[in-house]
């Protein structure tokens, strides 16, 4: 009897969401309902993490300029400010991602079907696709705010600027159909959760090699620079050259190349699934060769402050 009572304890436990995911149920529990019309996805819950997000931009943007006392016109001030926002919400992110992956029911699988797992389970893993949606939306928002040419009345856009803007709508795109078929979500979840592991790092490191500009002077900058640099390098590179393709070979395996999932996912979705998947691994080959150099360098900073990023980023620290 005592044993019976032991089992049920734990299958109550085991039935509970993480403590990390709570706030993701109970936001997208209370959130209004503003269903697209003929779909499941909830338009308010997007609008509002956009909404948060750029509030948080208009916020870091006041920090950068009035507390740290950077140039307001400077363009490394403004990439910094985003690039904060961007390292801040994927490091709320990602572990709340990482403990849905974990629990999920049965177990992980690519093509699982969304009714396949518990509802606290459902209801977290839309609020974080719907999050990462409305993040999506905040940034190509945000790309065209900041490169507004007033001359023109239009934004202009760099090539990377649309690359990012694409990348961005694919994104969405491979979301969304997965959450309108009520499967395949996973398989984007696993995309969504190694993608962005290193982002705070990423973005952590694109700060500070602005920052080492701002301040050439500071010691702490420059160390914590450096430091960053090669932890980024060593983070990023299995990351991105050894856990992103066999996360994606499996996916594809699972999707294309097994009965269910066949069953559960449309393969014509699936098809327009995989040039996505795959396009963002291979369109990441100079970061990964980059970071190849950052790990032989050891602590030979790459980003130093004699590096060159060109005219527009020229700026004299003495205006501060």
């Amino acid at each position: 009897m005592g044993s019976d009572s032991a089992q049920k304890a734990a299958s109550a436990g085991a039935d509970r969401p993480p403590s990390i995911l709570n706030l993701w149920i109970s936001t997208y529990r209370n959130c209004p309902n503003l269903y697209i019309p003929g779909t499941h996805l909830n338009l308010a819950y997007i609008l509002a993490s956009a909404a948060v997000l750029l509030l948080s931009r208009q916020l870091s943007d006041w920090i950068f300029i009035n507390l740290f006392q950077w140039p307001a016109t400077a363009k490394m001030t403004m990439e910094s400010a985003a690039c904060a926002v961007s390292g801040l919400q994927a490091a709320l992110f990602v572990p709340s991602l990482g403990a849905c992956l974990l629990t999920t029911k049965p177990s992980y699988r690519p093509s699982g079907k969304m009714t396949d797992s518990q509802p606290w389970w459902q209801d977290a893993a839309k609020a974080l696709i719907h999050f990462c949606t409305g993040y999506m939306l905040y940034d190509s928002i945000m790309l065209c705010v900041d490169t507004w040419d007033a001359a023109t009345g239009r934004p202009n856009l760099s090539s990377a600027d649309l690359m990012f803007i694409g990348h961005h709508f694919a994104t969405t795109f491979y979301m969304t159909t997965a959450l309108l078929q009520g499967a395949g979500h996973q398989s984007a979840m696993i995309l969504m959760f190694l993608g962005e592991m290193t982002s705070p790092l990423m973005n952590a490191h694109a700060v500070l090699k602005f920052a080492v500009k701002i301040h050439p002077d500071s010691t702490l900058v420059y160390n914590a620079l450096v430091y960053s640099e090669y932890i980024f390098a060593v983070v990023y590179l299995p990351m991105r050259a050894v856990g992103g393709p066999l996360a994606a070979a499996h996916l594809t395996y699972d999707l294309l190349l097994t009965k269910e999932g066949r069953q559960n996912c449309s393969v014509l979705i699936t098809l327009l699934w995989m040039p996505m998947c795959w396009g963002v691994l291979f369109g990441s080959i100079p970061w990964i060769e980059e970071s190849w150099e950052m790990l032989q360098d050891g602590l030979t900073l790459k980003y130093g402050p004699d590096y060159d990023y060109g005219d527009e980023y020229i700026h004299h620290h003495t205006d501060l």
